[in-house]
């Protein structure tokens, strides 16, 4: 909580920097996420993977320029895949600090409800991957940070509503995350991991 606190006050502190010729806000968002990597490999993998659900949120810097704005956010978010056949569970979770920077186009930038389209790209940082797996009584957590690398990029696109509110603006959101990294530190030859995630967010901006 404290190092988000830091982010936000670093977010007020950066659109306090820009010419009062702009137009900046900040804000947060937050929701829910599905990822399921894209695995390639020379052997039949063992799992047929599905989505790994959880929870996303951070701040975002918003600089307006007219119909088109800049924005450069910082997410806490996490990446991975599941594998799940009673009493079986399986589960890759790959938790990034993730900051895309977007080029937003506001379709209508005017009016109580302003749909958006946006793309970009993001780069992440790696804080922890580990493997969990249980068969209905015994948990068991592996640490996998020695098997993956710590640096992921990619690219983002996406569209949502915002709703303009006296002194905020709520938007609501839905993006797609297409990783370009093999993530695999020491991957074999043919052999790869590569991030992919859908989001829908909602966000709250000052």
């Amino acid at each position: 909580m404290k190092k988000v606190v830091i982010l936000f006050l670093a977010a007020l502190f950066v659109a306090a920097l820009v010419p009062q010729s702009l137009s900046a806000g900040v804000g947060v968002k937050a929701g829910y996420s599905l990822s399921k990597f894209s695995l390639v490999s020379t052997e039949p993998p063992p799992f047929t993977f599905g989505n790994l659900p959880s929870v996303v949120g951070g701040i975002y810097l918003e600089i307006k320029l007219g119909f088109i704005s800049l924005q450069p956010e910082i997410l806490y978010t996490r990446m991975g895949a599941k594998y799940e056949s009673d009493p079986v569970v399986v589960e890759y979770r790959f938790d990034y600090v993730q900051a895309p920077v977007l080029l937003k186009i506001n379709v209508i930038p005017a009016g109580p409800v302003r749909p958006f389209i946006y793309g970009g790209g993001y780069g992440s940082y790696l804080l922890k991957a580990r493997g969990f797996m249980t068969d209905g009584t015994t948990p068991e957590t592996v640490d996998l940070a020695d098997t993956f690398v710590k640096y992921d990029y990619g690219v983002v696109g996406g569209a949502g509503l915002a709703f303009k509110l006296p002194g905020i603006s709520i938007s609501v959101e839905g993006r797609y995350n297409y990783g370009l990294m093999n993530t695999l530190k020491d991957p074999a030859a043919g052999e790869s991991v590569k991030n992919r995630s859908m989001m829908a967010l909602v966000g709250i901006g000052f």
